[in-house]
C-alpha cells in the first residue's frame, strides 16, 4: 500500500530540508538539539561513537485524523549499535512515532505511512539500501496492555560511505529490506 503524504510535505517543506541538513551534516553545530545539551553530556556522547539525535514533526498524520508523527534520526558507528568492537562504518536510524494529538498518548505507526515519511527524506535513490526493524519500543505501565509503537528503519553504511547490506547482528530483531516491499 502506497500513502500520499504529499500534501503534508509542503507544509513542511522548510523543517524537512532542515532536519535533512542537520541529519546529514558533519558538522555538530547544525544540531539543533547539540545546543541546548550541556558540553560535557555532548563530550560523552561523541566518546561512546553516538551522535545527537535530530528531530522532525510533529506533523500530522494522513492514516489517521487523531495522530500526529515525530521522525527522530540518529547515526551511530556500527560498532556501538552491533556491539562488534572494530567494525568499521556507521548506521543512519530513523524512527517514527505517533502520538495521539489531543490524549498525548503513545499509538502504533501505520507501517506505510512511516515508509513514505522515511522515503520523504532520504528520497528515492536510498530508500532501498533501508531495514525496516518494525515496531520496537513503546511506553505504558502495568496496568495496560504494552503496544509496540515506534517503527524503526536502518541504513548501514561503510567507512567509505556506501550502502552496505544487512551486516550479521543480533540486535534480536529481523530485519526486512525496504527493496522489498516497494
Amino acid at each position: 500500500m502506497c500513502v500520499d503524504i504529499r500534501t503534508v510535505l509542503r507544509k513542511h517543506e522548510e523543517e524537512l530540508r532542515h532536519f535533512r541538513r542537520d541529519l546529514f551534516s558533519t558538522d555538530p553545530a547544525d544540531s539543533g538539539l547539540a545546543s541546548v545539551v550541556p558540553a560535557a553530556v555532548l563530550e560523552q556522547i561523541r566518546a561512546n561513537g553516538q551522535t545527537v539525535p535530530h528531530r522532525f514533526g510533529p506533523v500530522r498524520s494522513v492514516t489517521d485524523r487523531h495522530a500526529v508523527l515525530t521522525i527522530v534520526g540518529d547515526i551511530l558507528d556500527q560498532a556501538v549499535l552491533l556491539e562488534r568492537p572494530g567494525r568499521e562504518g556507521s548506521v543512519l536510524t530513523l524512527s517514527v512515532a505517533a502520538k495521539h494529538k489531543q490524549l498525548g498518548t503513545r499509538q502504533a505507526v501505520d507501517p506505510a505511512e512511516a515508509r513514505a515519511w522515511v522515503e520523504a527524506i532520504v528520497g528515492p535513490d536510498w530508500l532501498p539500501h533501508f531495514y525496516s526493524a518494525g515496531n520496537l519500543s513503546t511506553v505504558g505501565g502495568t496496568s495496560a496492555p504494552r503496544q509496540l509503537t515506534t517503527t524503526y528503519f536502518y541504513l548501514f553504511l561503510g567507512a567509505d560511505g556506501v550502502p552496505h547490506a544487512e551486516p550479521e547482528h543480533q540486535l534480536g530483531v529481523t530485519l526486512s529490506p525496504l527493496a522489498d516491499a516497494a
